[in-house]
């Protein structure tokens, strides 16, 4: 406790050159055995400290899960909290320091008590995100490592809020007044932003209907490529030529978007081909099955599939679709054009011949 002779309201403390020259003179006034209880106290602070910061991970390693990963989280607020507690208490014991140091002290203990528990609350949030994520997400959602940050952020952010207030509130300023004044501020900014919280609900929404990932490969309107980052805005999207992109997340919720990846990481990929019109089905059956083997045997678990799509102009269009893992541009020229190659050389050993692009032009002769 703080001693009797210590002030109950907070004293405007004297210059830093009359604070030094009375903190110096009240320290001459100390005696041997307060000096020794108080360093006693702050040494056993100290050694809670470490205690905390390399006890917690032994108890995490002996006895892993639940309570202990907690803990461990937990080990620098709960080894701070230590070490000024004894140091406030230690403090205490030198009856002697003038009467300004005691408000001061008690400020700055409650102060350094407030960003303890902030940085507790922080690390407990993100247990509990991840709790959350486990216990209430799909599969899906709950190892995305991007909503993980989100959701991180967010309870941080609110977390913060909250400390700020509090902070300020202990140092006296006066927090209704700003918070009106900032409630006016969000209300403008929100008006001035509509695009910005419209492609932060398209997150949510875009989350919420799982309709990509991270990595996929995508295709709406006249875009074709690879989600490398979903923000709160916008994503980055690689197109198969390069190109990096920037797409807010209104475009993709207001547009139809095709994913071409599957959950197991394989990418669409398909081959057309247009054979002579002279071929009945028998032959067309065995040219399905003979590319297909081909495409097999060269990307195992690709699951090909063959089938007749269109009657074109000149020729009987049959489209062959195989998923591999290509993942940027440059492997999907590199696969797409294997598979060309597959279809080709599968297609002149069975000796099936493509059909050339060909016009019937009728010449009549006029009549003199």
């Amino acid at each position: 406790m703080t001693p009797t002779n210590a002030p109950n309201l907070w004293q405007v403390a004297p210059p830093p050159d009359e604070a030094a020259l009375s903190l110096i003179q009240s320290i001459r006034h100390l005696t041997l055995e307060q000096v020794a209880v108080s360093s006693g106290i702050i040494a056993l602070g100290v050694m809670g400290w470490f205690a905390s910061r390399f006890g917690m991970g032994w108890l995490r390693d002996r006895y892993p899960g639940g309570l202990t990963d907690w803990l461990y989280a937990l080990r620098w607020p709960i080894g701070s909290a230590i070490f000024y507690t004894s140091l406030d208490r230690g403090l205490d014991v030198l009856t002697h320091l003038p009467a300004w140091f005691w408000p001061l002290k008690s400020s700055l203990y409650r102060l350094l008590m407030i960003i303890v528990a902030v940085g507790a609350s922080i690390r407990t949030a993100d247990l509990l995100v991840g709790i959350a994520r486990k216990s209430f997400f799909s599969e899906e959602l709950a190892t995305d490592t991007e909503v993980h940050k989100v959701m991180t952020r967010i309870f941080r952010g609110i977390i913060l809020f909250i400390a700020a207030v509090i902070i300020l509130d202990n140092l006296g300023v006066k927090i209704l007044g700003l918070l009106t004044a900032a409630g006016f501020l969000g209300g403008a900014l929100a008006l001035a932003s509509k695009e910005t919280l419209a492609n932060i609900l398209g997150y949510f929404e875009i989350l919420a209907d799982r309709i990509f990932r991270t990595g996929d490969r995508i295709a709406f309107e006249k875009y074709d490529g690879f989600v490398r980052e979903r923000g709160l805005r916008s994503i980055r999207l690689e197109a198969l030529s390069g190109e990096m992109l920037t797409i807010p997340n209104t475009q993709l919720v207001n547009y139809p978007v095709r994913r071409l990846t599957s959950n197991e990481g394989l990418s669409l990929l398909s081959v057309e081909v247009g054979l002579l019109y002279d071929y009945q089905r028998p032959k067309l059956e065995e040219a399905i099955r003979v590319v297909c083997a081909a495409l097999e045997k060269k990307f195992p678990d690709c699951d090909p599939v063959g089938r007749f799509f269109e009657f074109g102009n000149s020729a009987q269009k049959i489209r062959f679709t195989l998923r591999t893992p290509y993942q940027d541009g440059a492997e999907f020229m590199r696969d797409t054009t294997t598979a060309h190659l597959i279809v080709r050389e599968a297609c002149d050993h069975a000796g099936l011949k493509f059909a050339f692009p060909t016009r019937t032009v009728e010449l009549h002769q006029s009549k003199s």
